[in-house]
């Protein structure tokens, strides 16, 4: 005989299932435990400990640090661009005061680089090359050197200073009206004299000072000869004209006086000074040319632009200056005008100036005379030295050869 089922708690075991499922469903999705598998049912069901993460989750990116404002810096000093002097970066541009002209034909196109080169550093001085390759005195149908002095001494150009070197293309007939001229004739020379003269002139009426520079030696004997005496007429056209004449000649020969493509450059090393055709300048000649101007030109320019002995601050920086020491004294509580002392002329007691080797004068203008005493009268030394007379010993002196008593 089969036992009866009780069907009352068959139903509330179901009931309970039931509810169980509810309430599993209502926690979510089972997680997975460390092990592998899903957690206890109780665990869900009574909240137990939450399930741990797995390891290979990302970890939170960690909250942005908020970034400190800045502080306004206060500046303590003068700014650096208001101390830069003109021409430096950051700084107001040179005004130029001093304008070189450069006049003449290849050789001039020489002077005008080495003079580039020499004033390189003083932007106060700038270099315009007006040279003309090819060209001279002689052939002014293919260019007129002396309608262009004319027209730069009476432009509106500023020209301080003019350098002239040509002469290498004018060993050739010059034409006089219907006739041409023998090169380097008497008749020659002196229309060309007078050619030299009436380039200079128009400069010179203008006060503009002029640095004729002559002609270096050739290598070809020929060339060699003609520069010579193309040097006479411009050194004579030159001094009629009370001009600087530049006498390059002895700085480009050896010690013989004869040509020399080496020589000496402005360092003292031995360099090659001449091109390839024994009559143009290297680099290093044209920078020797430019040593010769230097110096006249430097003292027109000074002479021109003369420099105070006292330096003055611009008036930026001075007035900086003013606020920042103003600046210091209120902070340190000093009243206004405190430590600003009056500049009062400076006073030197300056005495009558003695000479060490002028005769001395008594107070009434008179040279001193000597004593009226008479000292060859009371000093024997004098005695002795002026009449000849030895002086008397006395004992215990080294003159005295007296025997002494006994």
């Amino acid at each position: 005989m089969k036992p009866a089922i009780d069907r009352g708690a068959f139903f509330r075991f179901l009931r309970l299932a039931a509810m169980g499922c509810v309430c599993l469903l209502a926690a979510g999705p089972p997680a997975v435990a460390e092990g592998g598998g899903f957690p206890d049912f109780l665990s869900h069901l009574f909240g137990g400990a939450p399930a741990a993460k797995p390891p290979d989750a990302p970890a939170p990116a960690p909250a942005p640090t908020p970034r400190k404002p800045r502080k306004k810096v206060v500046r303590d000093f003068v700014p650096a661009t208001t101390t830069r002097v003109p021409g430096a970066p950051g700084g107001e541009p040179v005004e130029v005061k001093f304008h070189i002209y450069v006049l003449g034909d290849s050789f001039a196109v020489s002077a005008s680089d080495g003079l580039a080169d020499a004033f390189a550093a003083k932007r106060e001085i700038a270099v315009v090359d007006k040279a003309r390759e090819a060209s001279g005195l002689v052939r002014d149908d293919y260019f007129d050197w002396r309608k262009t002095s004319l027209e730069l001494a009476g432009g509106k150009e500023k020209i301080e200073f003019v350098v002239i070197m040509l002469g290498v293309n004018d060993v050739q007939p010059l034409v006089d009206g219907s006739e041409a001229l023998d090169p380097l004739g008497d008749r020659w020379r002196d229309l060309y004299g007078q050619r030299v003269a009436a380039f200079v002139t128009p400069f010179r009426t203008a006060h503009i000072p002029v640095a004729w520079v002559g002609l270096p030696p050739m290598r070809a004997d020929k060339f060699n000869a003609a520069a010579i005496k193309l040097n006479e007429i411009y050194k004579e056209q030159a001094e009629k004209a009370n001009e600087k004449y530049i006498d390059i000649w002895d700085a480009f020969t050896n010690q013989s006086g004869q040509y020399d493509a080496f020589g000496p450059n402005i360092d003292g090393q031995s360099v090659k000074l001449r091109g390839v055709d024994g009559i143009q300048f290297t680099k290093a000649g044209s920078r020797k040319v430019a040593q010769f101007l230097e110096a006249e030109i430097r003292r027109t320019f000074e002479k021109s632009n003369p420099q105070t002995e006292v330096a003055t601050l611009p008036p930026d920086i001075e007035h900086a200056a003013d606020d920042i020491n103003a600046q210091i004294r209120h902070e340190m509580g000093a009243p206004a005008g405190v430590g600003v002392a009056p500049q009062a002329p400076l006073k030197r007691s300056v005495g009558p100036i003695l000479s060490l080797t002028a005769r001395p004068l008594a107070p009434g203008g008179a040279l001193a005379t000597r004593e009226s005493k008479n000292i060859a009268e009371t000093d024997e030394g004098a005695r002795a030295l002026r009449g000849g007379n030895p002086a008397a010993s006395r004992a215990g002196r080294a003159d005295d050869f007296s025997w002494p008593r006994l």
